[in-house]
């Protein structure tokens, strides 16, 4: 048996962690921060951290990485797995979180000595994807490209005669990333299981009926009973939750799932949906950051670009905050060919962002959709070597920018505008409604991007608005993924609670993913399969 403890990640967005604890091994599936008010850190048992035995980076965002360091302080001596590109970047998101930290008066509860210790292994140096390896004896791991960023990957795990697959943060409609498709991969990597479900006779075969137990230690709450869902509920805020399979005597999964609150599902025939042929894991971890979000990409470009257009007829400037690496670099080379005629500025960290694409040729596609139909690697090259877009470097040639260009796109550093330059952009451009600040991604709460967004009045003029660019998983994503790497459970991950338990009913009612428990969790749950 092997238990799932949510240190982070799960019923919220950041400080993703997950520990995978069997009888002999201990697992840590990256280890984040959630970048709300001061900062927000994993639920760490320091007593467990010295008995890891290794850890696995899927990619370097703050909300993954950065409290690996506070790991090293509490004792753990082992080796941290990832990619070399994910290594490169996480020097800037030490550095930019370390700043985060001064400027909100907190103090990091490790030091650089603790970031100097980590001991990184990469991947790639191992093993080519999608292919097995033992980074420790008797463990198997597997990785791909997630096509979340460049260096992020999603990981499979074997052990103790357990299947994991940890989604990370992924994306099959990114512009420039190129994904493996993990369904494809354990495919070809002949990872059809040898399952009792399949090997005993018809007459033993059990079917998905789950009895969770949620069991904190505290006083249990109403115990809640249908003709089909039976569930204990704690009032506890961490839980426990025990999954024993009962042998049905039934041949196939039901179509109609089961659910994290316990639902009982007993097959037949007749209702049965065909399983995947790559065949069941035991836990998947899957990215659900969008929730019940069920837009196509081509559906967020043509929202973005209406909301370009509107602007641009009227003669306004549109600022679009990028983080520094990822987004902002497929948005900007979509914009180029969506409007050539228009002047496009672009601050230097989202230039340096684009130079290091053109050194990972590995992680792009050969082509890109949407964005330019030649090799994406030329059309880079071709952005930076280019004309028709500005680079200012001092405040005065801003200044002289903002005066000369009337309707244009102005791409920034800093997504959440939290920095003094994205600030003194938004001084220059809030006093006119003709204008547009342009959100693409997650805004934590309390940043200066949610005030404008949940207040706007307060501080200008201008119009606010968020119109998501896909680099997470939402509804139909996460559909297609538990249809595609069928899993005993699925524990559904990246987004607040609420919207994760909308999802969950929705897949579960409209078209759930046969012989699975789909599970919304929090963090401090823990999970045994």
């Amino acid at each position: 048996m092997i238990k799932l403890n949510v240190w982070g990640g799960a019923g919220e967005h950041g400080r993703s962690a997950y520990l995978l604890r069997g009888s002999r091994f201990r697992l840590l599936l990256d280890c984040g921060v959630k970048k709300e008010g001061t900062g927000q850190y994993p639920l760490i048992d320091p007593e467990i951290v010295p008995q890891l035995d290794a850890v696995f980076l899927s990619h370097a965002h703050e909300d993954h990485s950065v409290a690996i360091p506070l790991l090293y302080k509490m004792g753990y001596k082992g080796e941290v797995w990832t990619t070399r590109e994910t290594r490169a970047q996480l020097r800037t998101y030490f550095a930019n979180w370390r700043r985060f930290v001064e400027r909100v008066g907190e103090e990091l509860p490790y030091d650089e000595t603790d970031e100097q210790a980590i001991r990184y292994r990469y991947l790639e140096d191992e093993v080519v994807s999608q292919t097995w390896f033992e980074p420790i004896p008797e463990v198997k791991v597997m990785w791909g490209r997630s096509g979340h960023l460049a260096g992020s990957v999603w990981f499979g795990v074997e052990m103790e005669g357990k299947r994991i697959f940890y989604s990370g943060d992924y994306t099959s409609e990114s512009m420039l990333l190129q994904e493996d498709c993990p369904a494809e991969a354990f495919s070809r990597a002949n990872m059809i299981r040898e399952d009792t479900l399949f090997d005993a006779p018809s007459s033993e075969q059990w079917g998905a009926e789950e009895l969770i137990v949620m069991n904190s230690g505290q006083k249990a709450g109403e115990i809640i009973t249908s003709q089909d869902q039976i569930s204990v509920a704690s009032e506890a805020s961490s839980r426990t939750l025990v999954s024993m399979e009962i042998p049905m005597k039934q041949v196939n999964f039901t179509s109609n799932g089961a659910d994290g609150a316990g639902r009982a599902v007993r097959a037949n025939v007749a209702d049965a949906a065909p399983i995947s042929s790559v065949g069941l894991v035991d836990l998947a971890i899957v990215d659900a950051a969008y929730g019940t979000d069920q837009d196509t990409q081509a559906d967020k470009l043509e929202q973005l670009e209406r909301a370009i257009r509107q602007t641009i007829a009227q003669g306004g400037k549109v600022l679009l905050p990028m983080p520094v690496v990822g987004r902002g670099q497929e948005i900007i080379l979509w914009a180029q060919q969506q409007f050539p005629a228009i002047p496009i500025v672009v601050e230097q960290g989202l230039v340096d962002g684009m130079k290091q694409l053109v050194h990972v040729p590995y992680w792009l596609r050969e082509k890109g959709e949407h964005v330019i139909p030649i090799s994406l690697k030329d059309g880079i090259d071709g952005f930076l070597t280019g004309r028709g877009w500005d680079l200012p470097t001092t405040t005065q040639e801003r200044e002289q920018l903002l005066e000369h260009h009337a309707a244009s796109l102005w791409f920034i550093p800093d997504g959440m505008m939290q920095s003094s330059l994205a600030r003194w952009y938004y001084s220059q451009l809030s006093d006119r409604e003709e204008n547009l600040i342009l959100l693409t991604g997650h805004v934590a709460h309390g940043t200066f991007a949610d005030k404008l967004l949940r207040v706007p009045d307060k501080y200008g003029v201008c119009d606010v608005r968020k119109i998501r660019y896909k680099v997470h998983q939402g509804w139909k994503d996460v559909e297609r993924m538990l249809h595609q790497v069928p899993a005993r459970h699925t524990v559904l991950v990246h987004a607040y609670r609420e919207e994760t338990d909308r999802l969950k009913e929705g897949l579960l009612k409209n078209s759930p993913s046969p012989g699975t428990v789909i599970h919304s969790l929090s963090a401090g749950d823990e999970l045994y399969v």
